[in-house]
């Protein structure tokens, strides 16, 4: 009897042994498959931001000067060959406001080639130190209602301002602008930087109507006897200094990407980390970070532009020095399978001279119009940053 329960027992105990070593083996298949990541991080790169003023090709910059003209420091399209136009990066060159875009069949502005005309350079810029161009001040794009047989893009310079609608950006915003009481109304005059209009400040005496852009005296002062006197109280302040291009181009950045959660099943990486470092930007600047992606070329669709993330927002202090990070699940898939287009082949921070962010939208109205790149990487002719390939993430959340 003795041996016998000393038998039964060893054999009960190789029972409880074996179903916990299936129970952990069990875990173990279970963490590989939901969550088989580990720590690691590879390679790092850091890559210089390069200083632009230019968003999409057309219009051909997101600032002006005086007279209207564009001043382009960025790619200027040229005419390479017969009927042939690209982009010539690292310029700097002051590109006439009446410059004629594609034309289709019809002699009508056509915002879906990007690629059939060429810039109409003025002069060069002189940017080296001490040059009167770099005393330029800085005013931003004027905006109009689509105009023309299309209707397919608001018209950036507005009606008055140009021979041509020199807009290519389609509607950037279809679920927020424009109404239907705006879309055939609203119009903007271009403003010196510092002076865009701001919704809801208190101190310029001013309020714009929402459905036409025009702008009104408030009447919301106070201090005369009367309920509503002239003009507002001055409650709120912002920069009265002109910006200068010499200003706008002093400005620093770098961004530096890892990438991060390694999936052991996948053997890739799936996200990646930006860092981004800013100094001398403008001081108590409100800038954004978008993410350039082949899905924004005509080719294959002209989709809009997207946020790096969201929020996607960096702020300046009183210095011009900014800083922030963002993790983004598989930014770079492989070009020889992305069909989609949704590899991040650049990177662009913008400037908000409107002092207001719209969400996942890059502007309310279109370039230039209270939003302007200050860095852009394809300014210097870079068409992918990284070689870096990420896969898919299976279980990747948001922190």
């Amino acid at each position: 009897m003795r041996f016998t329960a000393g038998k039964r027992t060893l054999l009960l105990t190789a029972v409880i042994v074996a179903m916990l070593h299936g129970i952990i083996a069990f875990a173990q298949d279970r963490d590989d498959d939901n969550n088989s990541r580990d720590d690691r991080k590879g390679p790092s790169i850091t890559l210089k931001m390069v200083n632009s003023t230019q968003g999409p090709f057309w219009p051909p910059s997101e600032v002006t000067n005086k007279d209207g003209d564009f001043i382009v420091v960025g790619n200027v399209m040229t005419n390479v060959a017969p009927g042939v136009f690209a982009p010539i990066p690292n310029q700097a060159v002051i590109v006439s406001k009446d410059t004629v875009p594609a034309l289709d069949k019809n002699g009508i502005e056509d915002p879906t080639n990007w690629f059939g005309a060429a810039y109409t350079v003025i002069r060069k810029l002189d940017l080296t130190p001490g040059s009167k161009d770099l005393d330029t001040i800085l005013y931003t794009n004027s905006f109009g209602p689509a105009d023309g047989a299309h209707q397919r893009a608001p018209r950036i310079p507005k009606v008055g301002d140009s021979r041509f609608n020199l807009n290519a950006d389609l509607t950037v915003c279809a679920d927020l602008f424009p109404a239907s009481s705006q879309k055939f109304t609203f119009t903007l005059p271009r403003f010196q930087l510092q002076d865009f209009p701001v919704n809801g400040f208190q101190g310029d005496n001013v309020a714009i109507n929402p459905d036409t852009g025009e702008a009104f005296d408030p009447m919301l002062a106070t201090g005369c006897g009367a309920p509503f006197c002239p003009g507002e109280d001055a409650v709120d302040h912002r920069r009265t200094k002109p910006v200068t291009l010499g200003e706008w181009l002093k400005a620093k950045g770098t961004v530096k990407i890892t990438p991060t959660h390694f999936d052991k099943t996948l053997n890739a990486f799936t996200a990646a980390r930006f860092e981004f470092e800013l100094h001398d930007m403008l001081p108590n600047g409100l800038y954004t970070v978008w993410a350039v992606r082949l899905r924004t070329l005509p080719a294959l669709g002209q989709r809009a532009i997207n946020p790096l993330a969201i929020p996607n927002v960096i702020t300046t202090d009183e210095n011009g020095n900014g800083r922030h990070s963002f993790e983004i699940p598989n930014p770079f898939p492989d070009p020889a399978t992305d069909a989609r287009g949704l590899r991040i082949i650049g990177l662009s921070i913008v400037f908000h001279s409107s002092e207001q962010t719209w969400g996942a939208c890059f502007n309310k109205a279109g370039p230039g119009v209270g939003v302007h790149v200050v860095f852009s990487s394809l300014a210097d002719g870079t068409t992918d940053i990284t070689k870096f390939i990420t896969k898919e993430p299976r279980d990747f959340q948001i922190p």
